[in-house]
């Protein structure tokens, strides 16, 4: 896990966001928002040794998501296989200065923890051969037994990256008892993949107990369908999701002030731009009933 938290504003029948720890968040201006403090990684120097200023900082934000009843899914980027299993214990048992509980017990707060952001991402013969060493669920089954059925969940985190490559519901996943959650990624360009592909997703996943829902798509000014049309595809199919990414302040398509704006990788849509229309979106998702029952995990 690294540095600071980037937020991913959600979706659904209630509110969620996504909070996805990267490898440093440097003060000034990104994708439209101001920057004020510079975020150290988790370990800065050495692996082992860790500095919690990330942690104390995301801290912060799940306490002001508990009074607007959001719930926030935990999302490790690492790309340092190297004492994994401890870096995460380290994560689990961190205790709240808000709430004095564990986050592994905090599911006031936190929805789920993603055992990996896209795990075999940079490793796809692994996942597309069904994880021989038994990684994920060896993982999971770690996590778990620090989240000790405190209702905090536990996600796949996007298995192998985009759903292009045909991972995000590796067998050994669906099948792995420590596993509540699948989480589909993909940067499809068309509303039908979705129309087309989310309810035999959901069969699947449904007949392993596993809830499933969108923990990330994006869309570009060139793709084929707009992020108005894969929005209603995906709420039409009663998934709930989590778009990359909602920003705050401008996206690329809108004018920015001078210094600003830099980090863009063509996803964003602002809350106020003309390259979606989020609210429209957001209210869609409330007003419609789930295809499977998250009741008890996001009313």
């Amino acid at each position: 896990m690294h540095s600071m938290a980037r937020e991913r504003q959600v979706l659904d029948a209630s509110s969620m966001l996504i909070c996805s720890p990267v490898t440093e968040l440097n003060a000034g201006c990104q994708k439209g928002s101001k920057v004020v403090s510079s975020i150290p990684d988790l370990e800065p120097d050495s692996i082992g040794t860790y500095n919690d200023t990330v942690l104390d900082a995301l801290d912060g934000v799940l306490a002001k998501l508990v009074t607007k009843g959001i719930k926030a899914i935990i999302s490790p980027h690492d790309g340092n296989a190297f004492g994994y299993d401890a870096r995460m214990a380290h994560v689990l048992n961190y205790k709240s200065r808000s709430s004095g509980k564990a986050w592994s017990q905090w599911g006031e707060a936190i929805l789920a923890f993603d055992i990996q952001n896209e795990p075999f991402q940079q490793a796809e013969d692994q996942a597309s051969n069904n994880d021989p060493n038994d990684w994920l669920c060896g993982r999971a089954g770690n996590m778990n037994a620090l989240i000790n059925n405190s209702g905090v969940k536990l996600a796949t985190g996007g298995v192998g990256g985009d759903q292009s490559h045909g991972n995000n519901l590796m067998p050994k996943a669906i099948e792995c008892s420590a596993i509540d959650l699948i989480s589909i990624h993909g940067y499809v360009g068309t509303a039908n993949f979705w129309s087309s592909n989310l309810p035999s997703m959901e069969s699947t996943a449904a007949s392993n107990n596993k809830l499933l829902y969108v923990e990330e798509w994006g869309v570009t000014t060139s793709d084929t369908d707009n992020f108005d049309s894969q929005a209603s595809a995906i709420n039409g199919a009663g998934i709930p999701f989590v778009y990359w990414e909602f920003t705050p302040g401008p996206d690329g398509t809108q004018n920015c002030w001078t210094g600003c704006c830099t980090g863009y990788d063509g996803y964003e849509v602002g809350l106020n731009s003309t390259k979606g229309n989020v609210q429209q979106a957001l209210q869609s998702a409330a007003s419609r009933s789930a295809a499977q029952d998250w009741s008890g995990l996001i009313d």
